[in-house]
């Protein structure tokens, strides 16, 4: 697109996206305004003489160069004339000239897409309902939005690939950082599964005031908001509840006892009037007529019609103490291949992610193996490396291969 370079331009010139779209606007169009004189700028309300000056450079080699960097990244740019640009968020008033886009951007416009947002410094409680959420609105054929922040926005998104759906990660900085590094996996995870998005280039020095800016993208993209634990009115969740109220859409609030301090703006909020949710379809449900792929049926985690006729879980053959003792010199003279029995040990993981774990040990099994010896159709163990390698149950070797984390042994 010829025009592309001008939007990207337009965006970086620093002028809020609500003025940059006023001045497109009274001049007709991105390369209309970079082609402008600098009295074509005069009488446009709103508008200074720094921005002016911001527009009068014309020059275009920092554009070539973000253009360059998404290439290599396998990314993409989206202006708003792009087709593919949600029309959801361009309906904002101060949207995002353009969008960076690493992975597969679902078809928001089509989808019942929530953001689910929190406090990083959440309770275990709000990491437990964030994440059953977050799994909840997936399986009832929602799209869950995430700023991939430790704590309640991690989990969220946690929840939901492990329901096997897609996340669009919404990033306060550019598109090619992982923020916090502590995600890593969870970053890998959802732009193999969804996408990262960002308003932020390639390059993009990551700056505190960028991360309140992205929520309004976050709720531009949703229908609704659903808030885990809230401490306080000054909290950063705040930023997303009132971008939320201003672009017109529905905020949820999750309940918490009374006293948690970790939601005493949540449950004060409640008190106020706004709507409380303690399930996904609780959200849902409010656009079931809109979007009739939404569906009301708590379907368990294990969808029946995922798995192979006849399947079980493969459970480990129990020895007494005695026989133990008995063989224990000799199984110390075979190859370990260090199973343990999960039995009782992870019951907050699934039947599929358990009888994955089963097949491994400290020797690396290539995912063809793990496929044939439980199964399971690929994608639910695609899925399953997935969400284990996130939990750091897993390692992962080159080639496709995978062992049991070493950690696990101590549980």
């Amino acid at each position: 697109m010829v025009e592309l370079k001008y939007w990207i331009w337009m965006n970086e010139s620093g002028l809020n996206p609500f003025l940059a779209r006023q001045v497109m606007n009274r001049l007709g169009g991105p390369k209309e305004v970079f082609f402008a004189a600098e009295g074509d700028f005069a009488g446009i309300e709103g508008i200074r003489s720094d921005d002016i000056a911001a527009l009068m450079n014309k020059e275009l080699g920092h554009v070539r160069r973000i253009q360059e960097a998404m290439t290599a990244l396998d990314g993409r740019i989206l202006s708003q004339q792009d087709a593919e640009y949600p029309q959801r968020l361009r309906d904002v008033d101060d949207a995002p000239l353009v969008l960076y886009v690493r992975g597969r951007l679902p078809a928001v416009d089509d989808t019942a897409t929530v953001v689910i947002a929190g406090t990083r410094k959440c309770s275990p409680y709000g990491l437990a309902a964030a994440s059953r959420l977050g799994g909840e609105v997936t399986r009832h054929g929602g799209l869950v939005v995430s700023g991939l922040a430790l704590g309640v926005d991690a989990a969220a998104a946690q929840g939901a690939l492990k329901e096997g759906g897609p996340v669009i990660g919404v990033l306060g900085c550019g598109v090619e950082r992982v923020y916090p590094a502590q995600n890593m996996k969870l970053f890998e995870a959802v732009l193999e599964n969804g996408c990262l998005v960002s308003e932020y280039p390639p390059g993009a020095e990551i700056r505190g005031h960028n991360f309140p800016r992205r929520n309004r993208i976050m709720t531009g993209l949703s229908l609704a908001l659903v808030a885990v634990e809230i401490p306080s009115a000054k909290s950063g969740v705040m930023h997303s509840v009132n971008h939320a109220i201003d672009q017109g859409r529905d905020v949820f609030i999750v309940p918490a006892n009374i006293d948690a301090p970790t939601s005493l703006a949540s449950n004060a909020l409640i008190d106020e009037g706004f709507q409380s949710a303690s399930t996904g379809w609780q959200v849902l449900r409010e656009y079931a007529q809109q979007f009739p792929k939404l569906s009301e049926i708590p379907a368990p985690p294990e969808k029946a019609e995922a798995w192979p006729e006849g399947w079980s879980a493969p459970v480990k053959a129990k020895t007494d103490k005695k026989s133990k003792r008995a063989t224990k010199k000799v199984i110390d003279t075979e190859p370990k291949e260090d199973y343990i029995d999960l039995d009782g040990i992870l019951p907050d993981r699934s039947e599929a992610e358990q009888a994955v774990l089963r097949c491994l040990g400290q020797v690396p099994r290539h995912i063809d193996e793990i496929i044939s010896e439980t199964g399971l159709p690929v994608q639910k163990v695609n899925v399953c490396m997935t969400t284990l390698g996130i939990a750091d149950y897993i390692t992962e070797h080159p080639g496709k291969r995978y062992s049991l984390n070493p950690k696990i042994r101590s549980i």
